[in-house]
């Protein structure tokens, strides 16, 4: 039955796809899962997380279906950008925003880090154990954080300037307007350079390497965070069956379980 029903990929309808690899066993192993991004459904499973894994989506994929994909949001995993770039030019590579608010905090780690060796005995103390109170938002902070978070932006300046731009990174995606975007992206990595923190100066050359892949998201605004749906599934029939012997089968069984739903609005973007 599984055979017969999912093991042929379905590429009718298909408009904005998400792509990500997920790991499926210790030791690197990873599985790369294509969902259509309007409905939620597994388009396609494939062993491994290398350009030529998502090719070999591609290389079924009709030439009048990969014309009507208009974009597709990932990581910035450069064998899956390379992927969609030699085999479906005419779709849209989005960064996906998560991913890169994730890369940031691991600005702010390695940034506290820092400024932690280079601190005074008093202003470690301050310093020490404050990585989860510089990385959560705001409105999630406990009343008892609040004091101190104040007392050390105000002790220590780097740590105040990347606290203080990660909000106003966040604030880029809010953009519908293209070129609004890009200039918002351009003053937020000027002002990132200004510090002449390493650490900033690294992530501003990421983000100026992946631009047009951020900028898209102004006009398709799409993600993975779908994906981690799927990852919760994974982990549940895998909790179920106490392991797996037979990675086919294992794929078929995501794709049962991840059938999506029908989609609502056929006018999503233009």
């Amino acid at each position: 039955f599984l055979q017969q029903e999912y093991r042929k990929t379905d590429y009718t309808g298909l408009r904005f796809l998400a792509v990500d690899e997920i790991a499926y066993a210790k030791y690197h192993k990873y599985l790369t899962i294509v969902i259509d991004y309007e409905t939620g459904r597994v388009v396609w499973i494939g062993e491994g997380r290398s350009k030529e894994t998502l090719q070999e989506f591609f290389n079924h994929m009709p030439k009048e279906a990969k014309e009507n994909i208009k974009a597709i949001a990932m990581d910035m995993w450069e064998p899956f950008a390379q992927a969609v770039k030699e085999s479906c030019p005419t779709a849209a590579i989005v960064y996906d925003f998560f991913h890169i608010v994730a890369n940031y905090n691991k600005v702010i780690t390695r940034v506290r880090r820092n400024e932690y060796h280079k601190a005074s005995k008093e202003d470690k103390r301050v310093i020490k154990g404050s990585r989860w109170i510089l990385l959560k938002n705001p409105e999630n902070l406990k009343e008892t954080d609040k004091p101190k978070l104040k007392d050390l932006l105000a002790k220590n300046e780097s740590l105040a300037k990347v606290y203080i731009l990660k909000d106003e990174l966040k604030a880029i995606w809010t953009y519908k307007d293209k070129d609004r975007m890009a200039l918002a992206l351009d003053n937020w990595c000027e002002l990132a350079l200004e510090t002449k923190l390493p650490e900033l100066k690294r992530f501003v050359k990421m983000l100026v390497r992946h631009k047009e892949g951020i900028l898209n998201h102004a006009t398709y605004p799409i993600h993975t965070s779908k994906l981690e749906g799927v990852n919760n599934k994974i982990k549940v029939l895998k909790r179920k069956a106490y392991g797996f012997h037979d990675l086919e089968y294992f794929s078929l069984k995501i794709k049962q379980g991840c059938q999506g739903k029908p989609k609502l609005d056929q006018q999503m973007w233009s």
